[in-house]
Protein backbone atom coordinates (compact mmCIF):
# COMPACT_ATOMS: atom_id res chain seq x y z
CA UNK A 1 0.00 0.00 0.00
CA UNK A 2 0.82 3.33 -0.83
CA UNK A 3 0.59 5.98 1.62
CA UNK A 4 -0.84 9.12 0.22
CA UNK A 5 -1.76 11.11 3.98
CA UNK A 6 -0.08 10.81 7.52
CA UNK A 7 -1.05 12.75 10.25
CA UNK A 8 0.44 12.20 13.51
CA UNK A 9 -0.94 14.07 16.08
CA UNK A 10 -2.39 14.27 20.09
CA UNK A 11 -4.95 15.85 22.23
CA UNK A 12 -6.14 16.16 25.89
CA UNK A 13 -8.83 12.82 24.89
CA UNK A 14 -5.65 10.39 23.63
CA UNK A 15 -3.63 11.57 26.40
CA UNK A 16 -6.25 11.11 28.88
CA UNK A 17 -7.28 7.79 27.38
CA UNK A 18 -3.23 6.67 27.29
CA UNK A 19 -3.16 7.32 30.60
CA UNK A 20 -6.31 5.44 31.38
CA UNK A 21 -4.76 2.95 29.17
CA UNK A 22 -1.40 2.39 31.34
CA UNK A 23 -3.23 2.20 34.93
CA UNK A 24 -5.07 -0.69 33.07
CA UNK A 25 -2.10 -2.52 31.89
CA UNK A 26 -0.59 -2.18 35.31
CA UNK A 27 -3.51 -3.25 36.92
CA UNK A 28 -3.87 -6.30 34.53
CA UNK A 29 -0.30 -7.32 35.16
CA UNK A 30 -1.17 -7.18 38.97
CA UNK A 31 -4.05 -9.30 38.90
CA UNK A 32 -2.10 -11.59 37.13
CA UNK A 33 0.72 -11.51 39.29
CA UNK A 34 -0.60 -11.47 42.81
CA UNK A 35 -3.87 -13.19 42.00
CA UNK A 36 -5.53 -9.66 43.09
CA UNK A 37 -8.11 -8.31 41.60
CA UNK A 38 -6.80 -4.30 42.18
CA UNK A 39 -8.97 -1.22 42.64
CA UNK A 40 -8.71 2.15 41.45
CA UNK A 41 -9.74 5.64 41.59
CA UNK A 42 -8.63 6.03 37.99
CA UNK A 43 -5.63 7.86 38.92
CA UNK A 44 -3.72 5.21 40.63
CA UNK A 45 -3.99 1.29 41.24
CA UNK A 46 -4.16 -0.10 44.61
CA UNK A 47 -3.67 -3.58 46.14
CA UNK A 48 -3.93 -4.81 49.59
CA UNK A 49 -0.78 -6.86 49.59
CA UNK A 50 2.86 -5.72 48.96
CA UNK A 51 2.90 -5.31 45.24
CA UNK A 52 6.31 -7.49 43.87
CA UNK A 53 9.02 -5.83 42.73
CA UNK A 54 9.69 -3.93 39.75
CA UNK A 55 5.80 -2.69 39.83
CA UNK A 56 6.32 1.29 40.06
CA UNK A 57 3.49 3.69 41.07
CA UNK A 58 1.24 0.63 42.49
CA UNK A 59 -0.39 1.96 46.33
CA UNK A 60 -1.41 0.07 49.20
CA UNK A 61 -4.76 0.10 49.76
CA UNK A 62 -8.37 -0.29 48.36
CA UNK A 63 -10.02 2.43 46.12
CA UNK A 64 -13.75 2.40 45.67
CA UNK A 65 -13.63 1.12 42.04
CA UNK A 66 -12.68 -2.38 40.70
CA UNK A 67 -10.37 -1.97 38.01
CA UNK A 68 -12.17 -3.47 35.42
CA UNK A 69 -13.73 -0.58 35.20
CA UNK A 70 -11.14 1.12 33.45
CA UNK A 71 -12.22 -0.39 30.25
CA UNK A 72 -15.89 1.23 29.80
CA UNK A 73 -13.93 4.26 30.62
CA UNK A 74 -11.55 3.85 27.84
CA UNK A 75 -14.77 3.10 25.63
CA UNK A 76 -16.43 5.81 26.56
CA UNK A 77 -13.69 8.21 25.76
CA UNK A 78 -12.63 6.50 22.52
CA UNK A 79 -16.14 7.27 21.20
CA UNK A 80 -16.00 10.84 21.62
CA UNK A 81 -12.30 10.61 20.43
CA UNK A 82 -13.90 9.07 17.03
CA UNK A 83 -16.46 11.73 17.07
CA UNK A 84 -13.96 14.23 17.27
CA UNK A 85 -11.11 13.24 14.94
CA UNK A 86 -12.42 10.87 12.75
CA UNK A 87 -15.78 12.03 11.29
CA UNK A 88 -13.93 14.52 8.86
CA UNK A 89 -12.34 11.68 7.30
CA UNK A 90 -15.41 9.41 7.41
CA UNK A 91 -16.65 11.67 5.37
CA UNK A 92 -14.00 11.81 2.77
CA UNK A 93 -14.60 7.92 2.74
CA UNK A 94 -17.93 8.44 2.13
CA UNK A 95 -17.47 10.83 -1.15
CA UNK A 96 -14.59 9.25 -2.77
CA UNK A 97 -14.19 5.26 -1.14
CA UNK A 98 -10.20 5.93 -0.20
CA UNK A 99 -10.32 4.27 3.37
CA UNK A 100 -8.87 6.24 6.37
CA UNK A 101 -7.33 4.43 9.77
CA UNK A 102 -6.61 5.69 12.77
CA UNK A 103 -3.84 3.98 15.34
CA UNK A 104 -4.51 5.46 19.00
CA UNK A 105 -0.64 4.63 20.45
CA UNK A 106 0.14 4.24 24.45
CA UNK A 107 2.62 7.41 23.98
CA UNK A 108 -1.19 9.34 23.99
CA UNK A 109 -0.48 10.27 20.05
CA UNK A 110 -2.78 9.27 17.23
CA UNK A 111 -1.54 8.46 13.67
CA UNK A 112 -3.79 8.77 10.89
CA UNK A 113 -3.36 7.20 7.31
CA UNK A 114 -4.46 7.11 4.29
CA UNK A 115 -5.36 3.86 2.38
CA UNK A 116 -6.98 3.42 -1.14
CA UNK A 117 -10.20 2.69 -2.17
CA UNK A 118 -12.17 0.05 -0.05
CA UNK A 119 -8.96 -0.80 1.16
CA UNK A 120 -6.58 0.22 3.86
CA UNK A 121 -3.61 -1.56 5.55
CA UNK A 122 -0.47 -1.43 7.37
CA UNK A 123 1.70 -3.39 10.03
CA UNK A 124 0.64 -2.12 12.83
CA UNK A 125 2.32 -1.09 16.69
CA UNK A 126 1.08 -2.23 19.86
CA UNK A 127 -1.40 0.66 20.90
CA UNK A 128 -4.49 1.26 22.87
CA UNK A 129 -7.52 1.26 19.63
CA UNK A 130 -7.10 0.89 16.08
CA UNK A 131 -10.79 2.71 13.59
CA UNK A 132 -10.75 2.78 10.11
CA UNK A 133 -13.71 4.24 7.78
CA UNK A 134 -15.71 2.44 5.74
CA UNK A 135 -17.81 3.59 2.86
CA UNK A 136 -21.05 0.97 3.20
CA UNK A 137 -22.17 -0.34 6.14
CA UNK A 138 -20.31 -0.12 9.57
CA UNK A 139 -19.56 -3.90 10.06
CA UNK A 140 -16.18 -5.42 10.33
CA UNK A 141 -15.28 -7.64 7.17
CA UNK A 142 -13.59 -10.90 8.01
CA UNK A 143 -10.33 -9.41 7.23
CA UNK A 144 -10.37 -7.10 9.98
CA UNK A 145 -12.07 -9.47 12.46
CA UNK A 146 -8.67 -11.11 11.79
CA UNK A 147 -6.90 -8.18 11.95
CA UNK A 148 -8.78 -7.44 15.12
CA UNK A 149 -7.25 -11.16 16.44
CA UNK A 150 -3.77 -9.52 15.87
CA UNK A 151 -4.79 -5.90 17.76
CA UNK A 152 -6.00 -8.12 21.16
CA UNK A 153 -2.83 -10.23 21.08
CA UNK A 154 -0.82 -6.90 20.94
CA UNK A 155 -3.30 -5.87 24.21
CA UNK A 156 -5.22 -3.24 21.98
CA UNK A 157 -8.62 -2.65 24.52
CA UNK A 158 -11.26 -1.35 21.55
CA UNK A 159 -11.35 -1.75 17.97
CA UNK A 160 -13.53 -0.51 15.37
CA UNK A 161 -15.04 0.57 11.87
CA UNK A 162 -17.17 3.70 11.58
CA UNK A 163 -19.02 6.16 8.55
CA UNK A 164 -20.76 9.64 9.30
CA UNK A 165 -23.55 7.76 10.84
CA UNK A 166 -22.23 4.33 12.60
CA UNK A 167 -19.99 2.64 14.12
CA UNK A 168 -19.18 -0.80 15.33
CA UNK A 169 -16.52 -1.85 17.90
CA UNK A 170 -15.14 -5.02 19.28
CA UNK A 171 -14.23 -4.10 23.57
CA UNK A 172 -11.76 -6.06 24.93
CA UNK A 173 -13.13 -6.74 28.97
CA UNK A 174 -10.52 -8.69 30.50
CA UNK A 175 -7.33 -10.91 29.23
CA UNK A 176 -7.97 -12.11 25.75
CA UNK A 177 -7.68 -15.25 26.14
CA UNK A 178 -7.50 -18.60 23.84
CA UNK A 179 -11.69 -18.82 24.10
CA UNK A 180 -11.76 -15.50 23.45
CA UNK A 181 -9.38 -15.79 20.17
CA UNK A 182 -11.66 -19.22 18.99
CA UNK A 183 -14.89 -17.01 19.33
CA UNK A 184 -13.39 -14.19 17.36
CA UNK A 185 -12.30 -16.24 14.42
CA UNK A 186 -15.15 -17.82 14.53
CA UNK A 187 -17.02 -15.16 13.90
CA UNK A 188 -14.61 -13.97 11.15
CA UNK A 189 -15.48 -17.14 9.24
CA UNK A 190 -18.89 -16.69 9.90
CA UNK A 191 -18.87 -13.22 8.49
CA UNK A 192 -16.33 -14.43 5.44
CA UNK A 193 -19.52 -16.92 4.13
CA UNK A 194 -22.33 -14.18 5.04
CA UNK A 195 -24.02 -13.65 1.09
CA UNK A 196 -26.85 -11.24 2.42
CA UNK A 197 -26.99 -8.73 5.42
CA UNK A 198 -29.04 -10.38 7.38
CA UNK A 199 -26.48 -13.21 7.66
CA UNK A 200 -24.29 -10.86 8.88
CA UNK A 201 -26.62 -9.71 11.51
CA UNK A 202 -26.95 -13.14 12.33
CA UNK A 203 -23.47 -13.72 12.47
CA UNK A 204 -23.06 -11.01 14.79
CA UNK A 205 -25.85 -12.25 17.03
CA UNK A 206 -24.20 -15.68 17.40
CA UNK A 207 -20.93 -13.57 18.84
CA UNK A 208 -20.24 -14.69 22.23
CA UNK A 209 -17.16 -13.96 24.39
CA UNK A 210 -16.60 -13.56 27.94
CA UNK A 211 -14.01 -10.80 27.56
CA UNK A 212 -14.97 -9.29 23.81
CA UNK A 213 -17.95 -7.71 23.51
CA UNK A 214 -19.84 -6.75 20.20
CA UNK A 215 -21.29 -3.05 20.02
CA UNK A 216 -22.69 -0.99 17.38
CA UNK A 217 -23.61 2.44 17.69
CA UNK A 218 -25.26 5.32 15.93
CA UNK A 219 -24.06 8.72 16.21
Amino acid sequence: MSVKEQRIDSNNRSRKIAELYGLLTLAEDLHEEVGEAPTTDLKKVYVQSSPPEGYEGVEIGKAPLSYTVLYDKIFSEYVEFLKEVMIPYASRTMETGIEFINVLLDSGEFAIFEGEENRVSLPLPSGIALAHTHPGICLFSHKDLETADHNFIQRYVVVAVMNTKCSSFILRKGPYTPEDRESLLWLSKSVKRAKRLEDLVDSYKGFKSENLMFTYLEF
